[in-house]
């Protein structure tokens, strides 16, 4: 083992306990490098939440006017989750603007702005930020100083997250391709066409973060196919169906892949990870699709529907534990800390639920739907809102 590799090792904690990596990757105490925090998308955050979080600190965004559409948009989007490492918060904006703030007193570092909106979650490596754009580019920015390091056109609109594990960044987008780069120097080491095209405009290819597991790499498209792929080549090595277009980024947990899919197909599935056979779904009473990736933890897997529903189900079986009935859909991927667990609603409220039971600990109104995903680190909870409004709780 060399000396960078056991170095990273040492530094690797979640609340005092060892986490298991995937080679070189992003998570590592005071770390959430990437959307759910590593290659498998199992890790939620740390630290102590509280039942009724106060707001510490809020920054209000701008908004930026499409050159296509004429419409204007603002705050962060249905991808975008914010990135943190040690004492900065790193989140991109549908006002093109990529932001690194202080993650503690909300004071802002630097700014970086490309052509477009910035829709997905960035990743965090080695002291670079990694992040897709509506405007088609993947973008390699200095996390120091918010300067460009390199670009790469996929040819239409990236709004997949990367993925960073093996010392390689894994990401789709919406031209139907699947990449693998070298974070270092942008080379691409290969690329695989997955399809997934025909959708109406902003509705192509792979919009979700692929996970990395075991050598393999999971990834799902407009069409709902969920591809599993060698990741030392990208070679395909099976193919699943969801039935409709699968937007959600796969978990991977307990040797199995777990997604769901939009209104066309509205059920989570769980898949066997090294077949892909398929071992349940589940649809609950009233559901009309999917946009929110699931959570795995301790057999449990937590889920909301744009049906004004949020889930809990057992992992393994796909059996109902516990049902929540909501005013307004969820599409924002829930985070599972401390026997908590904490997502956003279209409702504009930011909920706290018993992670056991479901009762609602508390609902925290924010100013306009919450659609991106919080993000939780030594208990402060990071959030963005559609009206261009970014939180600070605790």
């Amino acid at each position: 083992m060399n000396s960078t590799r056991r170095n990273l090792l040492k530094g690797l904690c979640i609340s005092g306990a060892a986490v298991p990596l995937s080679g070189y990757a992003s998570s590592t105490c005071g770390t959430v490098g990437m959307f759910r925090g590593n290659a498998t998308h199992t890790y939620y955050g740390s630290g102590k939440v509280s039942d009724t979080p106060k707001i510490i600190w809020k920054y209000e965004m701008g908004g930026f006017t499409s050159r296509t559409s004429g419409k204007m948009w603002t705050g962060t989007g249905w991808t975008g989750t914010a990135v943190i490492h040690k004492s900065s918060c790193y989140i991109g904006s549908l006002d093109r603007r990529l932001y690194c703030f202080d993650r503690m007193t909300g004071k802002k570092q630097w700014v970086f702005t490309a052509r477009e909106m910035f829709k997905s979650s960035a990743a965090y490596f080695a002291g670079r930020i990694f992040i897709g754009n509506v405007d088609n580019h993947i973008y390699c920015i200095n996390a120091g100083d918010g300067s460009l390091l390199w670009s790469y056109d996929t040819g239409k609109d990236c709004d997949s997250s990367p993925t960073i594990a093996d010392n390689c960044m894994f990401i789709g987008g919406e031209s139907g391709w699947m990449h693998c780069f070298r974070p270092d120097t942008g080379r691409l080491v290969w690329r695989t066409f997955l399809g997934g095209l025909g959708g109406k405009a902003g509705s192509n290819g792979v919009e979700g973060s692929p996970a990395v597991w075991e050598g393999r790499v999971y990834v799902a498209n407009y069409l709902g196919e969920l591809f599993c792929l060698r990741q030392s080549d990208g070679g395909i090595l099976w193919k699943a169906s969801t039935g409709d277009d699968t937007d959600t980024s796969p978990v991977v947990s307990g040797g199995m892949v777990f997604v769901a899919a939009e209104e066309k197909s509205p059920y989570v599935f769980a898949f066997d990870a090294r077949t892909g056979k398929k071992i349940w779904h589940f649809g609950g009473p009233g559901a009309v699709g999917f946009w929110s990736t699931p959570a795995v933890v301790a057999d449990r897997l937590y889920i909301g529907d744009f049906g004004n529903s949020f889930y809990c189900l057992d992992a393994k079986k796909g059996s109902l534990i516990w049902k929540k009935q909501l005013s307004r859909g969820v599409w924002s991927s829930p985070a599972v800390v401390d026997g908590k667990v904490l997502f956003g609603s279209y409702d504009s409220h930011l909920y706290v639920l018993d992670a056991q039971t479901g009762s609602i600990l508390s609902a925290k109104r924010l100013d306009g739907r919450i659609i991106s995903s919080p993000v939780v680190e030594d208990g402060y909870i990071y959030v963005g809102t559609a009206t261009g409004m970014f939180y600070c709780l605790r």
